[in-house]
Parts: C-alpha cells; sequence; structure tokens
C-alpha cells in the first residue's frame, strides 16, 4: 500500500463491513479501547481503505477493508463477497492507475459488545476517485440548489418540539437510521443567554425539526449566507434514528466551512 496514493472515493450511501469477529484487536486499536452507544451521533468517525484482492485464495473477488490509525493502515474485516463481486473491478482500476480509495467510516460497539464497522461510499456503479473540489463545501451544485459536502456529524437542537413532523421522518421497522436529506435556512433564538440572534434553522420536508446551536450556527453562517446570497437552497445529506428522547436528526456537514466558491468563480 505505502507505494500507492490514498484518494477520497465518492461518498454517498451505507456499506457495511463482515468479518470484523476476526479483527477485534485492530478494531479496539483504531477506537482507542472505548465502547460506542447504539445512537448514529455515538459512533466514532474513522476512515477505511478499500484494497481489491483478487489473490485472495479464499475469493478472488475480495475486497479488504482497512482503518487508518495515523498512517498506518489495521485490517478489520471485507465487503461481503455479493457487493465484494461488484466494487472490486472498479477498485482495481483505480489501483492500476496506482490509487487506493478510502472513504468515511464509523466503528460501533465496544466494551461488552463486539465492535462493528460501516462505510459511507457510493455504490459501485457511482464509485470514482473523487477529484478535489473547486469548492471543498460542495457535493453537488444545480442552478438552485447546493447539496453540502459529508464530512462529519452536526447535531441538531430543539427536536423535541418537532416530534409530530420528525415522527414522519422516523426509521421503519427494524431500521437502526433513516437517510434523509434536510434543509438549512434562518431563524430567530428565541430564548436564553443568545435570545435575539441568528440561528440556522434545520428542516425536512420544508417543516422546521430544529435548529443549531450558536456555537455551530457561527460555524456554518458564512457559508450559508454566501449559497443563501446566490438565490441558492442550501441542503445537507442527514440521518434520524429512534432514541428515548424520540426521533432525532444528525446532519452530514462540511468539516471546513470557511470557503464557499460563488457561481462562477474557479
Amino acid at each position: 500500500m505505502t507505494h500507492l496514493k490514498l484518494v477520497p472515493l465518492s461518498d454517498d450511501g451505507r456499506l457495511a463491513v463482515v468479518g470484523e469477529s476476526h479483527y477485534q484487536d485492530a478494531l479496539r486499536l483504531a477506537a482507542g479501547g472505548r465502547a460506542f452507544g447504539t445512537d448514529f451521533e455515538d459512533h466514532l468517525p474513522t476512515t477505511a481503505v478499500l484494497v481489491p484482492e483478487p489473490e485472495n485464495p479464499w475469493d478472488g473477488n475480495a475486497v479488504r477493508v482497512d482503518v487508518l490509525v495515523g498512517n498506518r493502515p489495521l485490517k478489520v474485516g471485507y465487503l461481503s463477497s455479493t457487493w465484494a463481486e461488484d466494487y472490486q473491478p472498479e477498485l482495481l482500476k483505480l489501483r492500476s492507475g496506482g490509487v487506493l480509495g478510502t472513504c468515511p467510516a464509523r466503528i460501533t460497539g465496544g466494551g461488552a459488545k463486539f465492535y462493528g464497522i460501516y462505510l459511507h461510499v457510493a455504490g459501485p456503479g457511482e464509485l470514482h476517485a473523487r477529484k478535489e473540489p473547486e469548492d471543498p463545501v460542495v457535493a453537488k451544485l444545480t442552478e438552485s440548489d447546493v447539496l453540502l459536502r459529508s464530512a462529519w456529524s452536526c447535531t441538531v437542537t430543539k427536536e423535541e418540539n418537532h416530534q409530530d413532523v420528525l415522527r414522519g421522518f422516523a426509521p421503519a421497522g427494524e431500521q437502526e437510521y433513516r437517510e434523509v436529506v434536510a434543509s438549512l435556512a434562518f431563524c430567530t433564538i428565541e430564548s436564553g443567554k443568545y435570545q435575539g440572534r441568528q440561528a440556522i434553522e434545520v428542516r425536512l420536508g420544508d417543516r422546521r425539526v430544529g435548529q443549531l446551536t450558536y456555537a455551530m450556527t457561527e460555524r456554518y453562517k458564512t457559508m450559508v449566507e454566501r449559497f443563501a446570497e446566490q438565490n441558492l437552497a442550501v441542503r445537507c445529506e442527514a440521518y434520524t434514528t429512534r432514541t428515548a428522547k424520540g426521533v432525532e436528526v444528525e446532519l452530514l456537514m462540511p468539516r471546513n466551512p470557511g470557503r464557499a466558491v460563488r457561481r462562477g468563480e474557479g
């Protein structure tokens, strides 16, 4: 792996990893020995590397999953044989060009439970090495909308006041989570230390479901304002989960929102 360049892959979607029970020591090391809860926001973000293994004696279609601890890759599992058969040809194309693909991942479990891990990566038909974007906060841009890049989790507050709306976006049946797309706008903080100031409002289906904290609003405010000035609707990927407090929503947002390219720049 040392002579291959690590390049982020398109990261829309979620994919399970199998065989983690055989690599608990590696996952424990990657997790720092900590245990993580059952809610999405409790899972540990990390970076995974997808390594095609056509030479694997047990499965010629195998795709190994490593996690990076510093610059050190640790083997933590494989894609299922069904998925590996589809992903490996695309990953081999990348490797022939001197590239191994990486993607965001999250570690679960620990403590009395086995560690697990899942990936955020596009389907094999949409898999490609992601080019460094002109604007690092943008995943997709149209004439009317901007979809923000998914890089880290951002918590929403005040959801308890909007359970009537959130129940319509709750995971179905035994689903652990549900993928949704949230819209971001501005609202006025109604009470507390920052009463009267702006907060970023979170909407699902054009209905309010909560808002960002004042600190997170300050982090993302300039970025959202810049897109609003361009008459763009600002959207981001998100997940809903069921918790003891009700249905909650977690946003996937850019890690570094300091730059936002205006249409026509670059």
